[in-house]
């Protein structure tokens, strides 16, 4: 194009009155030229953003995964294509295009993926997802999944219902948490009002169990997966680095509640006070990136001054899933917020254990009430310092708005309304 151009040269040997046109004739086109490269940027900027950035630029997560797991059945059949839209609509992978795009450059390794079982992890990188899923050792062919957050006795169901195995002899078998493995260090500085309980020690995951295995050898298993994550995660050795949120605040001290177990002066965060938050947290969460959030509130709850705020009652957890696992635990239904109840009589019932708001249940409660994964574990020995005293899942997502105050809260919730969440 530029070619068509006469030279500066060639320009100079023109008569003037030529010269004077062909000047204007130059402006006019390099102008154009101008004009010409502006919409070839804006033009390229839009293909980018609308076509190359979609087809060649895949959307990707770094890392080996956020600790929710994930189990994915590859059917037998599937091309590269199909594990890898699976992949994206369980939220392994960001994108289907970078799980393709990895297969691609391992040598279409992607085409080796075996039918069966894979436990993974949401928020996978597509290189990590498809190392995982190549190695024959990661491949489960028979299994039972035990998904994050369910209850003991709602294990003992699922567990009963593939292999045969009596509920029963589930509920024998958990008569004596520390024969099936649990480290006795989990029941100390317990009040009169903790139990022993196998509660929040069946680790979640998927197992190859069948008829063949014992009650008894199957929760010794799931307890093994639990001490190998705790090791993996370093949960003990991080209690002693959660902070104090209230260090000038003893909730032992105050006449108007009773805080389980006595704290003697002392903020001391045992193991099973840690293992008691991760738990509400898989119960209350709908998100991981929130877990930490959700954990600090807890935390927040049981060690800040409630008198001085004057925001809840007592240094309680006030979760409406601990209400409803007394509940559950009891043989009765679980009840939705939603229910038209009295709900300040019954979160305050003073002869319910499981009463969440009731200053004489204030502190920690019997027990765990659910067996919690990784991420929700790691949570609760490592919050995320805020003020926090109140959240609701707020977005379709299952993510959380959080407030230091009632009156915010309130505005939270109206917000989760609007989007038809509560």
């Amino acid at each position: 194009m530029l070619g068509d151009f006469r030279t500066e040269d060639e320009r100079s040997a023109a008569p003037r009155s030529h010269r004077r046109k062909d000047s204007g004739k130059s402006l006019i086109a390099m102008t154009l030229v101008v004009a010409l490269f502006g919409v070839l940027g804006v033009g390229g900027w839009w293909a980018y953003n609308n076509v190359i950035k979609d087809y060649f630029v895949a959307e990707d997560f770094t890392g080996d995964g956020n600790g929710n797991q994930v189990v994915v059945t590859v059917e037998q059949g599937w091309l590269v294509s199909d594990i890898a839209s699976e992949l994206e609509t369980q939220g392994v992978v960001a994108s289907a295009k970078a799980f393709l795009n990895a297969s691609e450059d391992d040598g279409n390794s992607g085409q080796s993926i075996q039918p069966g079982t894979y436990a993974m992890e949401e928020e996978m990188s597509a290189a990590s997802a498809l190392a995982f899923m190549t190695d024959p050792a990661n491949l489960t062919l028979d299994h039972v999944v035990i998904p994050e957050g369910k209850r003991s006795f709602e294990v003992y169901e699922i567990l009963s219902a593939y292999t045969g195995v009596p509920i029963a002899d589930f509920e024998a078998a958990a008569q004596d948490p520390e024969a099936l493995g649990v480290d006795p260090i989990w029941f100390e500085g317990f009040s009169d009002r903790q139990v022993k309980s196998v509660e929040g020690f069946l680790f979640p995951s998927a197992y190859e169990f069948d008829e063949t295995w014992t009650a008894e050898a199957m929760l010794t298993e799931m307890v093994k997966r639990f001490n190998e994550t705790i090791d993996e995660i370093g949960f003990l050795d991080k209690l002693s680095s959660i902070q104090d949120p209230d260090p000038d605040y003893d909730p032992s001290a105050m006449e108007n509640q009773t805080f389980y177990p006595p704290t003697g002066g002392e903020f001391k965060i045992y193991p099973w006070m840690a293992l008691q938050i991760a738990s509400i947290v898989q119960s209350e969460s709908g998100i991981a990136t929130d877990d930490p959030k959700i954990a600090q509130v807890m935390y927040n709850k049981m060690y800040i001054n409630p008198y001085d705020h004057g925001q809840t009652n007592c240094n309680c957890f006030e979760s409406e899933a601990i209400w409803n696992y007394g509940r559950l635990l009891n043989g009765d239904d679980a009840i939705t917020s939603g229910e038209d109840i009295n709900w300040g009589e019954v979160m305050r019932d003073p002869d319910n254990p499981w009463s969440p708001s009731a200053p004489e249940h204030a502190g920690y409660l019997p027990s765990a009430i659910s067996n919690p994964g990784a991420a929700a574990l790691e949570s609760a020995v490592a919050p995320e310092a805020g003020d926090w005293l109140f959240f609701v899942t707020a977005y379709e997502d299952g993510s959380a708005l959080f407030a230091a105050t009632y009156e915010e809260h309130q505005a939270n919730i109206q917000i989760a309304e609007e989007n038809g969440i509560q």
